[in-house]
């Protein structure tokens, strides 16, 4: 069989292969994130045919506070131990964006869930063979049974080589589905769950000027509230991903956190040069939504060697009149932003 045509019928799922056994879904056009604080939600509208500007138009966003302490992301624990404040702050938010959609995006804070690039020494036949190797390599490093996890994949290489690189997310099925009740809770049901920095990067990826980086190595730095996420891409492709849940200690102290962010960084900077033989970085996007750090910048700068330019939610979507996608409130909805937008070219 040509190999260009198996691959088209593994993806649709008429022949074995370690890809899904579907078609991608069309996400729905609606997001809503669950973070410590607050809950938001947006939507986005269609492309205008008639104008030459494609950027899909946010046409609805609204947040509702938390109380302090009602959402503590945990990768091992009840993440709120009553969900009826956070439900009722989703249902406002989706009633005021969204009354009549069935299907959302759900984003949940990276630190919710475990992510590993595993490499292995040849490419598996079957999707369940992919599985049954990811259980088998990670059982001895999670911090729960590996049967309780809820897992996924995505294969980052090319589907030739020999040994292939997958990344993976697991997370605690108790966990997962706390946060999903709060959507069928109000009649809705999730159309998408998946993590903050993943759709940072759906949202890049629909931005004006990406394909810059294609051939370039560059980092995305995710500060957001309780954690620090750092990625870096090569090719065009994820090579690294680290995230780091920060401690209460460490955020009750100005000076306390400077140092962990800076620990972090050059942790993810000293890996980078000596294990992905890695020599400069083109520049880093930094998207901040901790509101904990005025100094990240500078000391993503100093650490990954590189210059640092704020997200722009803007470069992605036409935002409303007078919007900066750089301001607080888009670095803040950008995840959602980029669940809305999807994985559509």
């Amino acid at each position: 069989m040509n190999a260009q045509l198996e691959m088209i019928l593994q993806k649709i799922g008429l022949v074995q292969g370690v890809g899904p056994a579907r078609l991608k879904p069309r996400h729905p056009a609606v997001a809503v994130t669950v973070l410590p604080g607050r809950v938001a939600a947006v939507r986005l509208g269609p492309v205008p045919k008639a104008k030459k500007d494609r950027r899909p138009l946010v046409t609805a966003y609204q947040e509702a506070p938390l109380p302090a302490g009602t959402v503590v992301p945990s990768l091992t624990r009840a993440n709120f131990s009553d969900a009826a404040p956070v439900e009722q702050a989703i249902r406002t938010v989706l009633h005021g964006v969204a009354p009549r959609e069935d299907r959302v995006c759900l984003v949940l804070p990276d630190s919710v869930a475990r992510v590993s690039i595993l490499r292995f020494n040849r490419m598996p036949a079957t999707r369940r063979e992919v599985v049954d190797l990811i259980r088998f390599r990670m059982q001895k490093v999670l911090p729960f049974k590996v049967e309780e996890a809820a897992l996924d994949y995505q294969l980052l290489s090319d589907p030739a080589t020999l040994e292939p690189d997958f990344l993976v997310t697991l997370a605690q099925r108790t966990v997962l589905f706390q946060y999903e009740r709060l959507l069928t809770g109000t009649g809705r049901l999730p159309g998408l769950v998946d993590l903050e920095s993943f759709n940072l990067v759906n949202l890049l990826a629909r931005s004006a000027g990406h394909g810059e980086l294609e051939k370039a190595d560059w980092a995305l730095v995710n500060a957001a509230p309780g954690y620090l996420t750092v990625i870096f891409f090569r090719n065009g492709s994820l090579c690294f991903y680290r995230s780091k849940a920060l401690a209460e200690e460490e955020r009750a102290s100005g000076d306390r956190l400077v140092a962990a962010l800076r620990r972090e960084l050059a942790s993810c900077a000293a890996f980078y040069r000596e294990h992905l033989s890695g020599s400069s970085l083109k520049h880093a996007v930094l998207r901040s939504s901790n509101g904990e750090s005025g100094s990240l910048p500078r000391l993503v700068q100093e650490e990954l060697s590189c210059p640092v330019q704020a997200l722009d939610a803007g470069q992605a979507v036409a935002l409303p009149p007078g919007s900066d996608g750089s301001e607080p409130r888009w670095q803040g909805l950008a995840p959602a932003l980029g669940a809305a937008l999807g994985r559509r070219p």
